[in-house]
């Protein structure tokens, strides 16, 4: 991958972590510049920058600032300065990052969508010959009056922001999608809203189709974090997520599917669906803390239901291998197997931002530590002439798990993110005593990634558990 290539990415993938709302930002420039954040050297020199002191850019640059809003006090037409990614030959053009002015900035998008002509003057593309004129480039260097910033002088802050964010969810554009196996995620317009869906139930330990669920969750960043110093890491103070979960039907014969190496699923998700709500709340006082709720409950209880037994998991039963035999009080029905079925699931957490250097943002974690509970019930399935039904009523020695040591309600999770010029992330969790780990990697661009997950019971696995059960998918973003 090449470094223009490389860096791309960052920039791209990058920038929605800094910028909820840039024009609605009026800070004194005094005030930027008494917060720098600077880079490791090595990372900073990877950076053509530089200042433009040509007198009728400066003017045309500072009045697109000004005609969109940008607040007229806190421009300064003596103070513009590009940041371009580093060019893949000499002849082509640079491909700009950032543009400030003054202690405003636009971003690459915007510089685009705003700049028109002036974009290609300014990278480089179109031969400045004074006002309107020009002619296309042979060289792809700037033509007109700039001077170049040594890599000693330090990034600010827009600058640190261009270069560190999270892959999975950007900000910074209207549209964006992101797919997998395990997740797809949709923004909705400017308003901030996310629909997300996602395969299984990973706050517990089963990932992919191991918990027989999948969910749907309308997702709404709210209250703007007031902190500005960490308003460009941490946007928003509270994010709700809203939705509902339903019952899977794959992964019960999978021998001639694409999934075929995958494990085969042997937990239910019961009748009816349920309801998941979730909050991360960052205390405004000290944003990088905060607490998490998450809750999937169902929305009936389990009686009585007629079912497609093909669609179910469950194991054959043998009154022999159970400490208590099951025993109907009808005595008509014959036991022909035991479904085991996820219940209520949930967690409260506290959670921790933090980064290793914050003058050298591109080591971050977040460390949750808190309680977790999940309850699985099992049923009894058997036939009669016109149906197939799974019952917990008038049912003797069915069991119901749940959890009955500190072991089995502790959730710990780590996750840390690079953001450096080859992003990846990874992250371990412990819940339900049970081990599970995800990674991902750029494959192409800023567009594929490579995702895996992990999980294994660090305890005897219950008779629906999958031991060692990894899977791995292609991630794609696509934004606009």
């Amino acid at each position: 991958m090449t470094m223009k290539k490389i860096l791309l990415l960052i920039a791209f993938a990058m920038l929605p972590f800094a910028f909820t709302n840039a024009n609605a930002q009026n800070v004194n420039r005094a005030d930027l510049i008494e917060d720098i954040k600077t880079l490791d050297s090595n990372i900073v020199g990877y950076f053509p920058r530089w200042r433009i002191c040509e007198p009728d850019l400066q003017n045309r640059i500072e009045q697109v600032f000004r005609i969109f809003g940008y607040p007229k006090d806190s421009l300064n037409k003596q103070e513009i300065v590009v940041t371009a990614a580093p060019k893949e030959t000499y002849e082509e053009p640079y491909n700009i990052l950032l543009l400030e002015c003054g202690s405003q900035a636009m971003v690459s998008s915007e510089v685009s969508a705003y700049m028109d002509q002036l974009e290609a003057i300014i990278n480089g593309e179109i031969v400045y010959k004074g006002p309107y004129k020009g002619e296309l480039s042979y060289d792809g260097e700037p033509s007109y009056c700039f001077q170049m910033l040594e890599k000693k002088v330090p990034l600010t802050d827009k600058q640190v922001e261009a270069i560190t964010t999270f892959v999975d969810r950007p900000t910074n554009v209207d549209h964006a999608i992101t797919l997998s196996v395990f997740n797809q995620a949709l923004k909705i317009g400017s308003s901030g809203f996310w629909l997300e869906a996602s395969n299984g139930n990973d706050e517990v330990g089963y990932h992919f189709w191991s918990a027989g669920e999948s969910r749907v969750a309308l997702v709404r960043p709210l209250y703007e974090n007031p902190n500005v110093e960490m308003r460009r890491a941490l946007p928003n103070l509270l994010e709700v997520r809203l939705g509902a979960a339903y019952r899977t039907t794959g992964g019960l014969e999978n021998e001639d599917d694409l999934f075929s190496f995958v494990s085969r699923r042997q937990l239910n998700a019961g009748p009816g669906g349920k309801l998941f709500a979730g909050i991360d709340f960052n205390f405004p006082f000290h944003p990088e803390a905060g607490v998490s709720v998450n809750a999937l409950l169902p929305f009936k209880r389990l009686t009585t239901s007629d079912i497609d037994g093909t669609t179910y998991a469950m194991a054959p039963y043998n009154s022999n291998e159970r400490p208590v035999p099951v025993t109907p009080s009808n005595p008509e029905i014959s036991v022909e197997g035991i479904v085991p079925i996820l219940r209520a699931t949930g967690q409260v957490t506290a959670f921790y931002h933090y980064w290793l250097d914050r003058n050298n943002p591109e080591n971050y974690f977040r460390v949750d530590l808190g309680v977790s509970y999940a309850e699985v019930r099992e049923a009894i399935f058997y036939r009669t002439d016109s149906s197939q039904s799974i019952s917990v009523e008038n049912v003797d020695g069915l069991q119901t798990y749940k959890p009955s040591t500190l072991e089995d309600w502790i959730y710990a999770k780590v996750e840390y993110r690079n953001q450096s010029a080859f992003p990846f992330g990874a992250s371990v969790q412990y819940s339900n005593q049970i081990l599970l780990g995800r990674v991902y990697i750029p494959l192409l661009n800023n567009w594929l990634y490579l995702e895996g997950k992990y999980s294994t019971p660090l305890r005897d696995a219950y008779p629906w558990e999958i031991e060692n059960f990894f899977m791995i998918s292609p991630l794609v973003r696509i934004t606009i």
